[in-house]
């Protein structure tokens, strides 16, 4: 709060002040505790793109070794249970899983290489607060939650007298007809 001296309390040290307003906590801080708040904004940066990292490996592992060997085994199974006449199916369906997989991935890959340009870009510039630190980890926890939903893909059996295989990828039903 301004005084008749034109002055504010730091809320740091609760003298009165000339001092500066953080445009993203909005509280008033002198100049000598200024530094201070840019110093723990810029930690937790480093924070944040340390997790960015972490996650980066995690995503490379997933893209260089894809977790659907359990995928692929079933289908494998169900194929050699029907022998020859759904080998057809079982092809499109390993197609759908590997098209679908790579096609999350690389939407991931896409919106972490934003981030990644979003992070740099306030890091050379000076230019993030509180909120805009708030933001990053939010869209990197979101990014996260995102690459475990991978493991959503499942087979759909259906029954007839010629057995389908059909996968459920991502909330969508995908199938493929064998030939009769």
């Amino acid at each position: 709060m301004a005084t008749e001296t034109g002055k504010t309390r730091c809320v740091n040290c609760d003298k009165e002040k000339a001092t500066l307003r953080c445009g993203g906590c909005l509280q008033e801080f002198c100049n000598k505790h200024l530094g201070n708040h840019r110093q723990e904004l810029n930690k937790q940066l480093d924070e944040i793109e340390m997790n960015r990292d972490i996650f980066r490996q995690l995503l490379t592992q997933h893209i260089q070794q894809p977790n659907n060997d359990t995928l692929i085994q079933q289908i494998n199974e169900w194929e050699q249970n029907s022998i020859k006449k759904i080998q057809q199916s079982a092809e499109e369906a390993r197609q759908v899983a590997a098209k679908s997989t790579h096609e999350y991935i690389h939407q991931i890959e896409i919106k972490l290489n934003k981030l990644n340009d979003d992070l740099k870009e306030s890091r050379d510039e000076e230019d993030f607060n509180e909120i805009n630190l708030r933001q990053f980890q939010e869209e990197l926890n979101r990014l996260k939650k995102e690459l475990t939903k991978l493991s959503n893909i499942s087979i759909q059996d259906s029954t007839s007298s010629i057995n389908k295989i059909s996968l459920l990828v991502s909330g969508k039903f995908h199938y493929s007809d064998s030939h009769k």
